[in-house]
């Protein structure tokens, strides 16, 4: 019997060209794709995959399989549909995946009502980055994500995944409490030009949103310092050694040393999307799909920032 998750590898590896190429895709290692791919090989008892000194070309069974895989994994999908249909939001799993602050403020709400209407679902959530999150949708691994595309920094095109906006994230300039842009009701990314910037390091899908943000306003920034940790940001920005941009999720909870200010002039915003298998929704996606929709109007209801956000 041929096991589909390593089929689903195998479509990955046809697709890209390369075991590292569907290895980054996948968020796995090019060994761990090597080795699903030789226990593939042994399961259907023929070659896959012609393996060479610096690159790899699919055989014809490799080809005919990897043609197969969609097919086969549609099928799967429509039959798991049709079954959660019938037994409409009773029972089964929903895997989920949230980004960190959507994960700390959206999603504890949104968890809470979803068990409240459905308690005969079992629910589960994993932390990860969008670029991750849209991988593990296209395998199998999760069933809805949470994604960001910041301004400037779009996410790729991707037929497999299907994409429906949640809410937008406006983006502040964060300043230490004394600064002068402090007393401005919006900050022009221009005058901080002469500023040392804190950005997100290259882990993140959104590490090249503050250089691409401050060259549109016509400078390059002064980058010294990186950290994923929004807390981190705050900390440096309050003890006065650098500027920063942060949504406005990441603020729920602002340093008493640190202004947050509107970007004047050209307003910037992250769009927050969630994201599904294309082919893949299913009864207990659509429930949870209302209940986050519920969960945004509700806080954009009860937050002036989020409210000012909207009109952004």
């Amino acid at each position: 019997m041929l096991d589909v998750r390593r089929m689903r590898v195998l479509r990955e590896v046809a697709e890209r060209g390369s075991f590292a190429a569907a290895a980054q895709a996948l968020s796995f290692t090019p060994s761990a794709v090597s080795q699903q791919i030789a226990t593939l090989e042994r399961e259907a008892g023929v070659p896959l995959v012609e393996r060479g000194p610096r690159s790899i070309r699919m055989t014809a069974a490799g080809r005919a399989l990897a043609e197969h895989t969609d097919g086969i994994l549609a099928s799967l999908e429509a039959a798991e549909a049709e079954i959660q249909a019938i037994a409409g939001v009773r029972g089964g799993m929903l895997r989920l995946a949230s980004f960190p602050t959507a994960y700390a403020t959206i999603m504890p709400a949104a968890l809470t009502e979803f068990r409240a209407r459905h308690p005969g679902v079992e629910l589960t959530l994993t932390e990860a980055d969008p670029l991750l999150s849209i991988a593990r949708l296209k395998s199998g691994e999760i069933d809805l994500a949470l994604l960001y595309e910041y301004d400037y920094v779009p996410l790729p095109e991707d037929d497999a995944v299907e994409r429906i906006a949640l809410t937008d994230d406006a983006i502040r300039v964060l300043v230490p409490m004394g600064h002068p842009s402090a007393r401005k009701r919006a900050v022009p990314l221009d005058s901080l030009a002469g500023e040392r910037w804190i950005t997100s390091t290259a882990r993140s899908s959104c590490h090249e949103f503050v250089a691409r943000s401050c060259r549109a306003s016509g400078f390059d920034p002064d980058i010294r310092f990186e950290s994923d940790d929004h807390g981190v940001w705050q900390g440096l920005v309050a003890a006065g050694v650098g500027v920063a941009l942060a949504p406005d999720l990441a603020l729920e909870n602002l340093h008493p040393g640190v202004v947050a200010r509107p970007v004047a002039l050209h307003p910037l915003k992250r769009r927050i999307y969630t994201a599904y298998r294309a082919g893949g929704r299913s009864a207990a996606i659509d429930a949870m799909l209302d209940v986050l929709r519920e969960t945004v109007a509700a806080r954009e209801a009860s937050s002036p920032r989020a409210a000012e956000a909207l009109k952004a």
